[in-house]
Parts: C-alpha cells; sequence; structure tokens
C-alpha cells in the first residue's frame, strides 16, 4: 500500500473466467467500479479469456489483459484438440497469468468463480505470488449457487481447492444469501475454512439511472399496454428460448391487443440464428441484438430470461414477474437457482425441454395477473435489498488495513453496457 495525497493508493488484480457468456466479466467490471469510487488513487487490472472484454467500456484506472484461446486455423472459434494439446495451451495461459501476477504485485487478488482459474491455470501463479508478496491479501469470489453439489465437490477435491482454503485464500466473499442457499453445507466446505466465508448479499449493476418513460421512447416500446422483455445473456445458446417467445407472444396477441415485446439477442448469438429471429419480428414484437438488459426490464410488465445470475438478480432488484428458462446442459446451476425461487412463488420456471405447447404462453399469462406492487414486496419479503457490490467493497476494505471506503454518492454510472445499447 502506498500513499498519494494522504489517500490510501492500491492495486487490484482481478480474474473473471468468462468465456462464453457476459455474466462473470459484467460482474468483475461492477466490482472494479465499486473498487475504483472508494479508492480513488488506485487501478485495477483485469485478465479473462472473454472474447467481448475489448466492447465494454473500463472505468478509468481499469485495465485488461486477454487471456489467448486455441484457436481453429480457418477462423470457425475454438479448437477442439485432444487431452496433450489442451494441456500444452493452458500451460502457456499458466505462465502468462504467473508472469502477470508477480510483475503487478497486487495488493489485493479477487478470483472469481474458479478458486484455482479455470482447470487451475492460476494455481501456480497464485502461491508464487503468495511466497513472493506475503502482504498479499487473496479472495475467492463465489456465487452462491455454482453447480451441482457433487460436481463442485468433486471438481475442487481434483484440483486441491479445499487446500487453497486453508492456506492460500484469506477470505471468501459469497454473492448471496445464507437464507436462500448454505454453500457451506452443499459444497462440503471444511468448519476450518467456515470462518472466513462472509456473505455479500447479490452483487448486480447500478440500477439505469434513465427514467423509464425516455427508455420507451428510445425503444420504442408502447406507452400503454403490456410489455415483455426476454433476455437470453450473451446469447450463445439463447435461440430456442428466444424462438418459443416469439410464438408465445403472437399466440397471446391473437387473443389480446395491449400485448408487445423486445426481445434481445445478445452479442454472442450466431448470425444465422439472430436472421432467424428478426426476420420474424414485427412492430409488436421487437428483435433487438444488444441493448442494456436492465434498463429495458425496468419498463417491463414481465421478464423472460434463462437462469444465470446477473439476469435474475437484476430481474429481482426491480420486483418484476420473472419466467425463468434456464440453460440445459451437463451444468445444472440455472435449473438449481429457478427451481429454489419457484419454490419461494418468486418466479416461474420452464424447463426447456418443455416450450413447445402453451406451457410458456401460460407462464406469461400468470405473469401478466400478478398485482405488480404486490409481487414487489413479495421479492422484497425474501431478498431485502441487492446491495452485494457495496457491501463487497466494504468487506475488502478490511482487508487492505484501511477505514471503510467513503461516501459514493458521486460514483460513476456502472451500466456496463450502457454506451453500447
Amino acid at each position: 500500500m502506498k500513499s498519494t495525497n494522504g489517500a490510501a493508493s492500491h492495486s487490484f488484480l482481478l480474474y473473471a473466467q468468462d468465456g462464453k457468456g457476459m455474466g462473470h466479466i459484467t460482474r468483475t467490471l461492477t466490482i472494479s467500479r465499486h473498487l475504483l469510487a472508494a479508492y480513488r488513487n488506485s487501478v485495477a487490472y483485469i485478465v479473462t479469456e472473454s472474447p467481448i472484454i475489448g466492447d465494454f467500456p473500463m472505468p478509468g484506472r481499469c485495465d485488461y489483459l486477454k487471456l489467448p484461446v486455441r484457436l481453429a486455423p480457418d477462423g470457425a472459434g475454438q479448437v477442439e484438440d485432444d487431452d496433450e494439446a489442451r494441456d500444452a495451451f493452458r500451460g502457456v495461459r499458466s505462465r502468462i497469468l504467473r508472469e502477470a501476477a508477480l510483475a503487478l504485485s497486487p495488493d489485493l487478488v479477487l478470483v472469481d468463480h474458479e478458486p484455482l482459474g479455470r482447470k487451475g491455470e492460476f494455481r501456480d501463479g497464485l502461491f508464487a505470488l503468495k511466497e513472493r508478496s506475503p502482504e498479499t491479501k487473496f479472495i475467492f469470489g463465489m456465487r452462491d449457487i455454482m453447480d451441482g453439489v457433487d460436481r463442485v465437490r468433486a471438481m475442487w477435491q481434483e484440483l486441491g481447492v479445499y487446500d487453497a482454503f486453508e492456506h492460500l485464500f484469506d477470505g471468501i466473499a459469497v454473492y448471496g444469501s445464507r437464507d436462500l442457499f448454505d454453500v457451506a453445507e452443499a459444497y462440503a466446505i471444511p468448519p476450518s475454512v467456515v470462518p472466513k466465508l462472509h456473505y455479500c448479499g447479490y452483487v448486480l449493476r447500478d440500477p439505469p439511472r434513465i427514467a423509464p418513460s425516455e427508455i420507451r421512447r428510445q425503444r420504442g416500446g408502447p406507452v400503454q399496454g403490456r410489455l415483455v422483455v426476454a433476455t437470453v445473456g450473451g446469447g450463445s445458446d439463447g435461440y430456442r428460448v428466444l424462438e418459443a417467445v416469439q410464438r408465445a407472444v403472437l399466440t397471446l396477441q391473437s387473443r389480446r391487443t395491449d400485448v408487445h415485446a423486445i426481445l434481445v439477442t445478445g452479442p454472442l448469438m450466431p448470425v444465422e440464428q439472430r436472421a432467424l429471429l428478426q426476420e420474424r419480428a414485427t412492430p409488436r414484437c421487437q428483435v433487438l441484438s444488444q441493448a442494456d438488459n436492465f434498463q429495458l426490464m425496468t419498463i417491463a410488465d414481465v421478464i423472460v430470461s434463462m437462469g444465470g445470475y446477473n439476469s435474475v438478480c437484476e430481474a429481482l432488484s426491480i420486483g418484476r414477474p420473472l419466467v425463468i428458462v434456464p440453460r440445459s446442459t451437463h451444468k445444472v446451476e440455472q435449473r438449481i437457482r429457478a427451481e429454489t425461487l419457484a419454490a419461494l412463488g418468486l418466479v416461474r420456471w420452464i424447463h426447456p425441454n418443455d416450450l413447445r405447447g402453451d406451457n410458456l404462453v401460460e407462464a406469461i399469462e400468470w405473469a401478466l395477473s400478478l398485482d405488480p406492487d404486490a409481487h414487489a414486496r413479495r421479492v422484497r419479503g425474501v431478498i431485502p435489498v441487492f446491495d452485494g457490490a457495496a457491501r463487497l467493497t466494504e468487506y475488502l476494505a478490511r482487508w487492505l488495513g484501511d477505514d471503510a471506503p467513503g461516501d459514493h454518492s458521486d460514483r460513476e454510472p456502472s451500466s456496463v453496457l450502457e454506451r453500447i445499447a
């Protein structure tokens, strides 16, 4: 720690695993904005493999290091190699991470989601930094619902994560609520590590500062009538969801004249799939390739989304009725989140294999039938606040040996896609 004009000066290193979507990098940027607003003489560096990191506006005093991915010579995307080739390339990334960590010598390292980096690629760098710089603090930041319990436990055991919790990390910040999901119990965190857990609440971007009427004017939303907003995050695997929403909206519009919809494909949806959706777009069912989804949610009467952490938290934070169609892969994190919230009466969810027929139509009609104020109160009764980013910043201040961060009232807006929309 240095001092500039009497104010604390720090350097932060944030690792964000985000190869396909936008959730981890969006959350990491939000955290960076809060940290840099609290420590105005400090700098932050983000390391990530996100293919769209360059599309995000960086906060002042923040830069990023883009990790390479192994590409196919024909430009068809990432290559599917044999194990030996994958391990060799992972070694390249591991060496980059090690050298970056040692060269930057940060005061605090915040590792997102993968405690030792993807497939353990950051292990050597983290332990080398701890040995060379004992004063550096290491924090693991995890959303509450990671994946299936057995899968997480087995992966952490294989990679040596439990040992890292004991001997590397100073603290573990949980982006969630123990009342909704107890990570210590779910992931068999040893009793000796449990005191390191700190639940910060749900971390999400600051609410949009633009008036809903202005958002409606900009996006051509209905002045009157009911609006369905459907989002699929980055969109790489969101086509089936939006295609089903288009069909459901068409059915609803045949029954009632007041229903409008805005669908957002996301920047990672394949071009041909995006084109199919846009071909079927109408003035009452728009299709956008990119938008600030949080802004659109504020003018929605119903939100349909996949079950990603960021999208669900943003929808819940403004109390809008939400229908979740979780991602269908070997990873079941989104389904667990949908089931947990549905059991509390906060959302409806539909399995992606059940999108045919009237299931989605019925779920949207359920959402349209709710009293919006009563539903918002119900959400607030379960999750009173969504100030996880501010509470995380205060938690990190403990490890920096400083007083609590100062006033955030003049913090720059943290709506990451605001300038892209």
